[in-house]
């Protein structure tokens, strides 16, 4: 019988072999099997489906679970896949549906990744310098910034007085450190100045015939006023709708002009007010004033 080629030096579990992995627990293969197929001790396949699991259903879903059996402050059910081998519901007939227990747990090679560098990088995480050397290289740092240079040519420039790479100092001033911000550096900070609207225009009737002089009228006054106003349909008809609404009542006149001429609207204004015996007319000039206070009935 062949002797197993044992590995000259440990190495961590990479992307392909988490993924084989998970596509063994969904086969419903043994720790050994998977181990032998991987040349890995079947510990080292053990303890990485008990570590790196994934909550993919309940409380804390998309946590890493934690604890040996995937389970709770509160649970009252657990699973007994998730008290022995697997640890996890790959392979279960139950995983998508008709499954009864409240929280599901999962081994998925992508999360599994992801974990595993999460515990590669937390170690490294904080500034690698003591603090004297530290406050020395932000000084040097800021002062580069003011001047506009990048951490390109920070890193280039300075490399005996700063000693850090252009990925540490964009790290460093995502992080806020040195009370360092992104609004110093210039590729991310764009100044672009917006067009300001002028002054709005005057429209063409006077101040007296404004919405504002309206308000200024006794609330009697405004309560027994009516409205007017047109509804025009395509700029090639000739016709148009004029109505007049009785602020008093809500009652609204709809009136068809022939035409759209000064004419047309003075005999049809005559014939409304000849009708309605309205004390005053407010005209809406303004299109804001008009969408709050007016409904037009069209036909």
């Amino acid at each position: 019988m062949a002797r197993k080629k044992s590995r000259t030096s440990y190495c961590r579990l990479d992307r392909r072999e988490r993924k084989a992995i998970e596509h063994g627990l969904d086969g419903r293969e043994s720790c050994r099997s998977m181990a032998r197929d991987l040349g890995r001790s079947a510990s080292t396949v053990h303890d990485e489906v008990v570590r790196n699991r994934v909550v993919t259903r309940g409380p804390g879903k998309g946590d890493n679970v934690v604890g040996t059996d995937g389970s709770q402050a509160g649970d009252v059910r657990v699973c007994p896949r998730l008290l022995s081998w697997p640890y996890c519901c790959n392979g279960c007939r139950h995983r998508r549906y008709h499954c009864s227990y409240r929280r599901r747990c999962e081994y998925l090679g992508a999360h599994a990744q992801a974990f595993a560098d999460e515990d590669m990088v937390e170690p490294r995480r904080g500034v690698d310098m003591d603090r004297d050397r530290f406050e020395l290289a932000v000084s040097a740092i800021r002062g580069d910034l003011a001047r506009g240079l990048s951490p390109q040519q920070i890193a280039e420039a300075g490399a005996m007085e700063v000693g850090v790479s252009k990925s540490t100092i964009y790290r460093w001033v995502d992080e806020g450190y040195g009370g360092m911000s992104n609004a110093e550096l210039r590729r991310k900070v764009g100044y672009k100045p917006r067009r300001k609207s002028g002054a709005r225009r005057s429209t063409h009737h006077g101040p007296e015939r404004s919405y504002q002089a309206f308000l200024a009228l006794p609330e009697g006054e405004r309560a027994r006023a009516g409205e007017m106003d047109t509804v025009c349909g395509r700029p090639t008809d000739s016709q148009c709708l004029f109505t007049l609404l009785s602020r008093a009542c809500k009652v609204q006149l709809p009136l068809l002009m022939a035409e759209r001429t000064k004419a047309a609207t003075v005999e049809a204004l005559a014939h409304g007010l000849g009708m309605c015996e309205l004390p005053c007319v407010l005209q809406t000039m303004s299109c804001v004033f008009y969408q709050r206070k007016v409904s037009v009935v069209t036909t």
